[in-house]
C-alpha cells in the first residue's frame, strides 16, 4: 500500500508506508522538539535581555528614548495636515457641550484674566515658562534622586504623551482663543510685547506649533503628573505642598488664557490615568517575570 501523488510530468511517485512513518518519527523526534524549545527558550531570553536592559536607569539610554520620544511627539503634533475647518467645528462642539452642562468655566475666568492686567501677564508668563523647565526638572531630579521610582513614574509619562498624540490627530480641536465670536479673549497675543511669545499668542514659534492641539489638554496631564510624583516622592513638606499648587494653577492658567476648554483639562486628567494604569500593569507583570525566574520557572 502506498500513498500516490501527481506528478507535473504526469507520472505518479509513491512512498512505500513505512517510509512515511518513518519520516513521521523523524519530524517528531526527541531532536526536533528540544531544538523547538532551545529557540522558544532563546526568543524569550532576547525578550528578556531587552527588558532587562531597560529596566535599569541610564541617563544616556533615558535622553535617547526621550528625545525621541520627542520627536515623534512633534512630528505628529505639528504635521497634522490643514484641519482649520474641522478644529473650529471641533471646538464649537466642546463649547456646546460644557453650555449644556453649564461647566463652561474658561469663559469667566478668561473674561476676568482679560480685565485684569497684572493676572494676566502673570499666567501668560506661566504658561509659556514652566510646562517646558517643571516637567524636565522632575524628570530629571527623578532619575537622580529617586532612581528605584523612575522607570514606572516615566514610563506612565511616556504612555500618557502617546495617548495625547493619539488625540491630536484624531480630534484637533481650536482653542477657546480663537473663537473671538464666543467672547473669549487671546491673553498670550494680549500680553505679547513682552517679547516672550509671537503675536498668535501660542508659546512657540507660529512655524512649529499646532495651534490646534487643544484635546486632550497634555500641558495639564504633564503638570498633574510632576505634581504627584513630587506629592509622593519628595521627602519635605513644602516640596510636596508646591507639587500639589502646581497642578491647580496650571488648570486656572490654561482656562484663563484660553488656551483650553475645560473639557480639555478633564480629558488631560484620563489619559494621565490611563498611562499611569498600564504603566502600573507592565511593572506588575515585570515583578512577576522576574519573581518566575527567581523561581527557576521561567520557560
Amino acid at each position: 500500500m502506498s500513498l500516490a501523488e501527481n506528478s507535473p510530468t504526469g507520472k505518479s511517485s509513491a512512498m512505500p508506508i513505512g517510509d512515511e512513518r518513518r519520516v513521521r518519527v523523524e519530524l517528531d523526534s526527541p531532536e526536533l522538539e528540544s531544538a523547538k524549545a532551545s529557540l522558544s527558550r532563546s526568543r524569550f531570553r532576547l525578550l528578556d535581555s531587552v527588558l532587562t536592559f531597560f529596566s535599569t536607569t541610564r541617563w544616556w539610554v533615558e535622553v535617547l528614548l526621550l528625545g525621541s520620544l520627542y520627536a515623534l511627539y512633534s512630528a505628529i503634533r505639528n504635521n497634522v495636515g490643514d484641519v482649520t475647518a474641522i478644529a473650529f467645528r471641533n471646538g464649537h462642539d466642546i463649547l456646546s457641550v460644557e453650555n449644556f452642562l453649564h461647566i463652561n468655566l474658561e469663559r469667566p475666568l478668561n473674561q476676568w484674566v482679560h480685565h485684569t492686567p497684572v493676572v494676566a501677564n502673570v499666567v501668560a508668563l506661566e504658561y509659556a515658562t514652566l510646562h517646558f523647565i517643571v516637567t524636565p526638572a522632575v524628570l530629571i531630579w527623578l532619575m537622580v534622586r529617586r532612581t528605584e521610582h523612575y522607570r514606572l513614574y516615566s514610563g506612565g509619562l511616556i504612555i500618557t504623551t502617546l495617548f495625547a498624540l493619539i488625540g491630536f490627530f484624531v480630534y484637533p480641536a481650536a482653542p477657546p482663543r480663537m473663537l473671538s465670536t464666543e467672547g473669549f479673549y487671546d491673553i498670550m497675543s494680549q500680553t505679547s510685547s513682552w517679547g516672550w511669545w509671537p503675536a498668535s499668542g501660542a508659546p512657540g514659534s507660529d512655524a512649529i506649533s499646532n495651534q490646534y492641539a487643544a484635546m486632550p489638554s497634555l500641558h495639564c496631564a504633564w503638570a498633574t503628573w510632576c505634581g504627584l510624583t513630587l506629592f509622593f516622592l519628595a521627602r519635605r513638606t513644602w516640596v510636596r505642598v508646591l507639587g500639589l499648587l502646581y497642578p491647580i494653577t496650571t488648570y486656572f492658567t490654561v482656562m484663563a488664557t484660553g488656551n483650553h476648554y475645560f473639557l480639555d483639562v478633564v480629558a488631560g486628567l484620563a489619559v494621565l490615568a490611563a498611562g499611569t494604569g498600564i504603566a502600573l500593569g507592565i511593572r506588575q507583570l515585570w515583578n512577576s517575570h522576574l519573581e518566575r525566574r527567581r523561581l527557576g520557572h521561567t520557560v
